[in-house]
């Protein structure tokens, strides 16, 4: 019987790495492409999506594609962005190292979120996410959950992504005081520990 396979997807600021694995955690397969291969815009989420699309191609072109069972993505931490009913982004992405010059909803974030919070700061995606909100999107998404919407048709988020967003790991929620920022917490994406559906290929 032949081993299950595991895909893995990092985003980072010039490229797609795309990566399988077995259970053993040997790597089988990889494969790389450049942003600047489709534009010269990193902000662009289409860009962002065709350089996941390839390097995810070719590391599946070197294995049986239908041993993959799960998919994992990751991307530049606090990157986000806004995005329609249909996951259309409705604006270039917020980078994470955009910092937010809005005195207000960092004042905001400050006298709402706990000291311990990752929401704090002008880099943080709470900030991003309040800088975005006036483009009256249906979500705000983090750039890995809208790379993983591409590929499973669910807009959700994990706590990893969500963590500088203001999300509570302990409670496992969007905590109410996001709220209190400003910020419509029907914005945020559900959160879920893992995706089953099957992966789009």
């Amino acid at each position: 019987m032949q081993d299950d396979l595991y895909l893995g997807l990092d985003l980072g600021t010039s490229g797609a790495r795309a990566v399988v694995i077995n259970s053993a955690g040997a790597e089988l397969a990889s494969a790389k492409a450049a942003m600047a291969e489709f534009g010269a815009n990193s902000r662009d989420p289409q860009i962002w999506w065709q350089a996941a699309r390839r390097a995810v191609q070719g590391a599946l072109a070197q294995i049986d594609r239908s041993r993959i069972v799960a998919l994992a993505v990751d991307g530049t931490s606090g990157t986000m962005l806004a995005v329609d009913a249909a996951g259309q982004p409705l604006a270039d992405g917020v980078m994470y190292n955009d910092a937010c010059t809005d005195a207000s909803l960092l004042a905001a974030i400050a006298r709402n979120a706990p000291r311990t919070s990752a929401a704090h700061g002008p880099t943080s995606g709470l900030a991003r996410a309040l800088v975005l909100q006036p483009l009256g999107a249906a979500k705000l998404l983090h750039q890995a959950d809208w790379i993983a919407w591409n590929f499973s048709g669910r807009m959700v988020s994990d706590a990893n992504n969500a963590l500088k967003t203001g999300y509570d790991p302990v409670e496992g929620a969007w905590p109410g005081w996001i709220a209190a920022t400003g910020l419509d917490l029907a914005l945020l994406p559900e959160t879920v520990e893992r995706e089953t559906r099957q992966v789009a290929k």
